[in-house]
């Protein structure tokens, strides 16, 4: 009985505390005059569990441009995955929604006797292991049965591909890949065990075998006779190339899944191509990896075919709809020039839309570093500006959309806001960060930026709260 107590008592609690972000259910909503909507949203971070963390708020009407409410809205913060917004936006103002990212294919030697087989890479994040048989395919139809040299050139030397900003224990996982110009099925790799026989180690499952034989794996796993065991802990190193399992995991049962990147995706793709010409029955007699300019002088009479991306529009919206960040970093490198860094390109970029350079300092394209800078202004100005392009409705379906898909749809559910608001998220360790476009009825519509930094409270508490300021917003009516 007394455990029943407490449930409802907590559960009474959390749903009437702005601290644990109650949601304001759409049946439940009265509307706020917009002058009163200021102390709506100050009474929620008010509550003295916000105290020592940092919140930077802006809210404005899309098309005047009028301020409704900001907090810190110039201040910079962390802006965890909200870089995104300004990546894609300056990759859609450079190359237009149609472009893709070619990945030529070379030969040299007479058909079909080729002498090697070259694969120039540009960056292309959408190549996977069917592309690749798209290569021996037409190599088999041509005739050719051997290859003396089999080639890629990726003019990113390995040192470039990992950011250096980036935390050391994030390197291990799919969301921080290496980000070179030679990708293959993303850069990663799936990990997951099966305990078969009873006292020995759990057997080892990887979705690709090649891609898992860039780890050394260290199996502690034991398999017991209780099918309720399933306590695995996994203990990366990434530089070392090394994954500890430990614990035990019951008969038959399958552990979890974890998504690991690629350590060395030259040698990855290398392999996997080699391995698909070894399907078509055409041998390969050495293989190498060339990171300078030395085959700058190949020509058109010597490309076999060339591979294209998926179109620039459906990156960006795989990007911003699943934050998925290696598209988000090779985005950003694309806008590279001879002679002008990709950040410098990105603010010359955003200042065509007026968003002020001095308002934002990028060290990544899909904001895994702790040293982006943003300030909540330099979102919505990003936000009021792609409102103004020819890719304006491209660059808002991008969004997820509240409570219906990508990151947002488990959040709003019930709430003025699902269907309404179309955002994106973000979230480090202390960071969580909410911004997009919030339709009202009989009311202009809205650009929102949430952004919390300096937070020691759970991610999830994080995200109820900014939830709330959202759904307040929604709440907003013109009063006379």
């Amino acid at each position: 009985m007394l455990k029943t107590s407490l449930k409802v008592v907590f559960s009474l609690v959390f749903a009437l505390n702005p601290l644990y972000g109650y949601e304001v259910k759409a049946e439940d909503s009265p509307r706020i005059c917009e002058q009163d909507l200021g102390r709506e949203i100050d009474a929620i971070l008010n509550n003295p569990a916000h105290q020592r963390d940092t919140w930077g708020i802006l809210v404005k009407q899309l098309n005047s441009g009028d301020t409704i409410y900001k907090r810190n809205s110039e201040q910079y913060f962390i802006p965890a995955s909200n870089a995104k917004l300004l990546t894609t936006a300056a990759a859609l103002l450079k190359f237009g929604a149609n472009h893709q990212i070619s990945t030529p294919v070379y030969y040299t030697g007479e058909m079909p006797d080729i002498d090697s087989l070259i694969i120039v890479g540009n960056g292309d994040p959408t190549i996977t292991t069917a592309k690749l048989d798209e290569i021996t395919q037409t190599l088999a139809e041509k005739g050719v049965t051997s290859i003396n040299q089999l080639i890629i050139k990726d003019d990113a030397p390995f040192s470039d591909i990992i950011n250096g900003t980036w935390e050391n224990s994030d390197l291990p996982y799919y969301y921080a890949p290496p980000v070179g110009n030679i990708i293959l099925n993303e850069n990663t790799v799936t990990l997951s065990l099966l305990g078969q026989r009873v006292n020995q180690p759990a057997t080892i499952q990887w979705s690709d075998n090649l891609g898992g034989r860039q780890w050394r794996v260290i199996n502690n796993v034991i398999t017991t006779n209780n099918p309720d065991d399933n306590s695995i802990r996994l203990i990366p190193n990434w530089r070392e190339s090394t994954v500890e399992i430990t614990g035990e995991l019951g008969v038959n049962q399958e552990s979890r899944q974890w998504w690991l990147s690629i350590p060395n995706p030259h040698q990855y793709f290398l392999d996997s191509l080699q391995g698909a010409l070894g399907d078509q029955n055409i041998s390969v007699s050495s293989t190498q990896i060339i990171t300078d300019n030395s085959l700058d002088n190949l020509t058109s009479e010597n490309q076999l075919m060339e591979i294209k991306s998926e179109l620039l529009s459906d990156i960006v919206n795989v990007t911003n709809k699943d934050s998925n960040n290696l598209f988000a970093e090779i985005l950003l490198r694309q806008l590279r020039e001879e002679n002008s860094s990709q950040t410098e390109q990105q603010k010359e970029l955003l200042n065509m839309i007026n968003v002020d350079p001095q308002t934002h300092n990028l060290r990544d394209g899909s904001g895994l570093s702790r040293q982006n800078l943003i300030t909540p202004s330099a979102v919505t100005a990003t936000l009021q500006g792609m409102a103004n392009t020819d890719y304006s409705n491209l660059f808002r379906q991008s969004l997820p959309i509240a409570g219906v898909d990508g990151t947002l749809r488990n959040r709003f559910q019930d709430s003025l806001a699902q269907g309404n608001f179309v955002g994106k998220t973000g979230t480090l360790t202390g960071v969580t960060a909410l911004s997009g476009y919030l339709e009202v009825e009989n009311y202009p519509d809205l650009v929102v930026s949430v952004m919390v930094n300096k937070s020691t409270e759970h991610a999830v508490t994080l995200r109820q709260t900014t939830d709330n300021i959202i759904n307040t917003v929604a709440q907003i009516k013109v009063c006379e």
